[in-house]
């Protein structure tokens, strides 16, 4: 059946339902409304799903439709739905109060080609630069966040409502920021703010207005912070304060700075700024005046310099503090001027063992009132490994000649290093070499067994019985056991063969083979020779059997080394 006009190729579709109200409370496949169909779900161009669970809904084969079949669904239940296509691909999953609609566009298959879209889903556009405004500029159209700089170091700086979303670099010394009234920006307004300058910023609040709950804050040099009003107080957002107002150190050289005849002042300045603790090295040509922020800070200041020169701390126009030569002192600003920390006169020195000292202004004193004994204090000042093994009297790495005993050892040496690696041997059994691994042994076996190689290594076997078989004459194939002397007569019966024992083992009793038809008129083998068959093992390490062709000739079989060695007599 087709459904592409003969004439003219538009579609024709099959018999239209407009409307289903479909409760779904099972995996439900539709079916086309043509002339044939029997069923009553069939598909319309509206489709109301009431499900009671989670179901699948199937729609019939695209070959019997055209392009542009359109069926809108719409789930009016609690649950989720899935629709398919014919072959059981999903087209769409319906959540509930969604609505979706589908249409054909390729009908070439039992699946077809479908493509959906969702009511209710597209949102409107406003153009972006009709948006913008504080903190917010138009690129393109795209709206995105901004936020003006502004390095200032003018001082006191007063924020108004414009200033919202701006961003301000303090660059002087000391400086205070007025906030606008809370009240009047309102609850969402914020400004950003970093000390980039050398002294502290302040940001005060209008009126009685809080800041972190504060009448203000003071930000440090290199700190920054977001500030922020919900319409009431202030608060700081994401407060960033350096890692070095915790605890820092430099060391500044003021070699060859300063003036012989009048003090010099010089002033930290960049990363100088802030550290703690600072080391001035270097010998300066005259006196020199350290120079610090007006800013809340400590200073440990140790003084390096060479030269008969003063060198002294302050702040710009502050009294001054002097740093003797050699010495090490801490300071704190308070914000405008130096103050020594400690002004005691510090500790007896030495300072005595029960302080938490050594009680010792040298070394060896210290050791020995620490509870060092004569070995211990040679060996906490031995130069060297071998210098602290002889203080302790220990063997030295290496080389050895003075060891006496290894009744320390808790583990037994292994092979490598000339021991057996085992704690014990049991007794009256033999050691056999293993390379580096742990030895093998050979025990005594029963009473008059012998020590035997086998070529490979060596065993306890019993000894091989004495005396050989009473000798006997074969004239036919024959299989030999230790012990035999075979006369071999080839001419009475014609040729034939001796097999050798199928498990030889080594030590047993030679096999002895003679040429017993031989005569001064006949040739014995050489006339009809016999064979003597390996019977699975080797003769002379070579898996062939042996012919013998030569009259008067007797031979010894021998199992050696896991062959049968020959001898020809």
């Amino acid at each position: 059946m087709s459904f592409t006009q003969t004439f003219g190729g538009t579609t024709i579709y099959p018999s239209d339902v407009s409307y289903l109200a479909l409760a779904l409370t099972a995996n439900t496949t539709l079916e086309w409304p043509l002339e044939r169909g029997t069923g009553s779900n069939l598909v319309a161009s509206i489709i109301d799903i009431t499900p009671t669970g989670a179901f699948d809904i199937v729609l019939p084969s695209a070959l019997l439709t055209g392009v542009g079949q359109t069926v809108l669904f719409n789930n009016l239940g609690p649950s989720t739905v899935t629709v398919k296509g014919s072959t059981g691909s999903t087209l769409l999953s319906l959540a509930s109060g969604e609505v979706w609609q589908i249409y054909l566009t390729n009908n070439s298959t039992a699946a077809g080609s479908w493509r959906t879209f969702r009511y209710g889903a597209s949102t409107a556009q406003a153009q972006a630069s009709a948006l913008a405004g504080f903190g917010l500029v138009a690129i393109g159209s795209v709206l995105a966040q901004a936020s003006t700089i502004s390095s200032t170091s003018i001082t006191p700086q007063t924020l108004a409502t414009a200033d919202r979303a701006s961003t301000y670099v303090w660059t002087g010394g000391l400086g205070t920021f007025n906030l606008p009234s809370a009240i009047v920006v309102g609850n969402g307004w914020f400004f950003n703010v970093r000390n980039g300058g050398t002294g502290d910023l302040t940001l005060d609040p209008a009126g009685g207005e809080t800041i972190n709950g504060s009448v203000s804050i003071v930000l440090s040099p290199n700190d920054s912070a977001v500030i922020a009003t919900d319409g009431t107080s202030w608060y700081t957002i994401g407060l960033g304060q350096q890692a070095i107002f915790a605890f820092d150190f430099t060391s500044i050289s003021l070699a060859g700075l300063g003036n012989p005849s009048a003090t010099t002042d010089y002033t930290l300045s960049g990363t100088e700024l802030n550290r703690i603790a600072y080391t001035f090295t270097g010998t300066p040509l005259g006196n020199i005046n350290i120079v610090v922020p007006f800013t809340v800070q400590q200073y440990w200041m140790s003084n390096a310099t060479g030269g008969s020169f003063i060198l002294s701390l302050s702040t710009l126009g502050g009294t001054t503090a002097q740093i003797a030569q050699n010495a090490r002192a801490i300071y704190y600003c308070t914000g405008s001027q130096i103050v020594k920390a400690d002004t005691s006169t510090g500790l007896p020195i030495p300072v005595g063992v029960a302080q938490g000292g050594t009680g010792a202004i040298n070394a060896n004193d210290a050791l020995t009132n620490l509870g060092g004994t004569t070995v211990g204090k040679a060996v906490f000042t031995a130069a060297s490994e071998s210098a602290a093994r002889t203080a302790m009297f220990a063997a030295i790495f290496g080389a050895n000649s003075d060891i006496t005993s290894l009744s320390g050892l808790t583990t037994p040496l292994s092979v490598p290093q000339g021991g057996t690696g085992l704690a014990t041997l049991t007794a009256n059994n033999v050691i056999l070499g293993n390379g580096t691994s742990a030895p093998a042994f050979v025990a005594p076996g029963t009473n008059g067994n012998l020590l035997t190689s086998n070529g490979t290594t060596w065993q306890s076997t019993a000894p091989a019985a004495g005396g050989l078989n009473a000798a006997t004459t074969k004239t036919a194939n024959y299989t030999a056991v230790a012990g035999d002397v075979l006369a071999c007569n080839t001419i009475t019966t014609g040729a034939f063969s001796i097999t050798l024992p199928a498990s030889p083992t080594a030590g047993q009793k030679p096999i002895i083979i003679f040429d017993s038809g031989t005569t001064d008129v006949i040739n014995g083998f050489a006339t009809n020779n016999l064979t003597v068959l390996r019977n699975g093992s080797t003769i002379n390490t070579l898996s062939d059997d042996v012919t013998f062709s030569t009259k008067g000739v007797s031979v010894i079989f021998e199992y050696i080394a896991a062959t049968w060695r020959m001898r020809i007599g």
